[in-house]
């Protein structure tokens, strides 16, 4: 599903038998840390990703997948393949007819035929905010605010410093 520049999908795999300690381990050391997908965050496009073993983590059956993105649904999931296709095959290689994840014209198609949809897309994003722009504010804000404390009862000559300084040291966020 697209809205706007959002692309989203929900996908429901049957597990192969006794997968369950293999991914609750996988998970745990997710977790813990970001090693294993720091190229998937240096992209900037995931805004939301998940796996629930389902029915629950004591006998689960299924393997629920949900995400959305800013960006284009033509080269998320092949983005996704070439970058990190051990982290793939580490999760969804514990599923059944996962067909790995290169090439990336299999996994595509596969993809299209486990997403189950989508009932409904919210977001309170401006219409044209990407993920990159949302990481963006977030590093900004905290600098903003601290500049705002700061600067409370200076001198308009030294807040106009201060605004100078500011400026050239988040260009890049703005």
């Amino acid at each position: 599903m697209t809205y706007r520049r959002w692309g989203a999908v929900t996908a429901v795999t049957r597990l192969k038998r006794c997968q369950r300690w293999r991914l609750l381990a996988i998970f745990a050391f997710g977790r813990t840390t970001n090693i294993l997908i720091r190229p998937l965050l240096e992209m900037k496009v995931i805004a939301l990703a998940r796996w629930t073993l389902w029915p629950d983590a004591r006998r689960p059956r299924f393997l629920l997948f949900e995400t959305n993105w800013s960006g284009s649904d033509q080269t998320y999931i092949p983005d996704f393949g070439r970058i990190m296709p051990l982290q793939w095959k580490g999760i969804w290689g514990a599923t059944t007819e996962f067909p790995g994840a290169l090439p990336t014209t299999g996994l595509d198609e596969w993809v299209e035929v486990i997403d189950a949809g989508v009932g409904h897309f919210w977001t309170d994003y401006e219409p044209g905010a990407s993920t990159q722009v949302i990481a963006q504010a977030l590093e900004l804000e905290p600098l903003v605010a601290r500049f705002v404390s700061d600067t409370r009862g200076v001198s308009a000559t030294e807040f106009d410093r201060r605004w100078r300084d500011l400026v050239v040291a988040v260009h890049r966020l703005v």
